[in-house]
């Protein structure tokens, strides 16, 4: 069943979707006829039998896939008229999304945990594509809460340390590996890898409350449940698209704060 059809879906993904839009999907024969593998020497390399039921498991639910978060760019899934899977360090993946947000691709595992490549560096950033609706809805239904935008760097590879019980509880179903919330009807955590090639990661964690003043409560919470790493300026914030002093809060109705031309 494709995911617009599916009346069963979470309350904040259905509100996600209510501005998605469905473009055709490839069928299972056109999937199957098409399907080709590219080994790791770049040669041609035989279809595995699994491949080709994720491509077609993936286009049936996903295929045709927009809907907006941040952006006017939207979240596009489909095939987009190819079925190749390539060759990664976590296994077989093929092309899937279009992260519009980031104007970046983002792959597809078998399993359906999705990898991003950045500096030539593949990262897996959600444990499925049900999770990362999840935490895009979760992120919609917060955004224009006030908030806060932290940075942290870390080791290469490593995550950073969270003692949860200084957290609201987790959001199991919005949390992959990569891309983590902790929430409750008052406040949110939301963090997530930013940059995770050079010398150190980076990790982005923002701090949402449902009232301006409980958002230093919120952000003292989190730079003490969050450890394993260095805090480090952020100015940028994301979801309003503008500089600010590191940080500083953004607050609905507030000025936007410093202009690119200010830094």
């Amino acid at each position: 069943m494709h995911i617009l059809d599916d009346p069963c879906l979470s309350p904040r993904v259905l509100a996600l979707l209510k501005k998605a839009r469905r473009s055709p999907a490839m069928s299972p024969d056109r999937i199957r006829d098409l399907a080709c593998a590219e080994a790791p020497d770049g040669s041609k390399a035989p279809v595995p039998d699994e491949a080709i039921e994720a491509m077609t498991r993936f286009e049936e639910r996903y295929g045709g896939l927009w809907y907006p978060l941040l952006g006017s760019n939207g979240m596009e899934h489909g095939l987009d008229g190819e079925a190749t899977i390539c060759p990664s360090i976590d296994g077989w993946a093929f092309h899937g999304i279009i992260d519009g947000d980031q104007t970046w691709p983002v792959d597809v595992l078998l399993d359906e945990r999705t990898v991003m490549t950045l500096a030539g560096q593949p990262r897996i950033i959600n444990g499925s594509i049900a999770q990362r609706l999840e935490a895009h809805a979760q992120l919609a239904q917060v955004r224009a809460w006030p908030h806060v935008t932290l940075g942290i760097a870390t080791e290469p590879g490593q995550e950073p340390a969270v003692a949860e019980v200084d957290l609201p509880p987790l959001d199991v179903e919005a949390t992959g590996p990569a891309d983590k919330w902790w929430s409750n009807d008052e406040t949110a955590v939301h963090l997530k890898v930013h940059k995770w090639w050079g010398s150190e990661d980076i990790w982005v964690a923002r701090c949402f409350a449902k009232r301006a003043e409980s958002l230093t409560v919120t952000v003292e919470s989190v730079r003490h449940a969050v450890t394993g790493g260095v805090w480090s300026d952020e100015d940028w914030c994301a979801l309003c698209a503008h500089f600010r002093q590191p940080a500083q809060p953004c607050l609905p109705g507030a000025p936007t704060g410093l202009q690119a031309t200010d830094r």
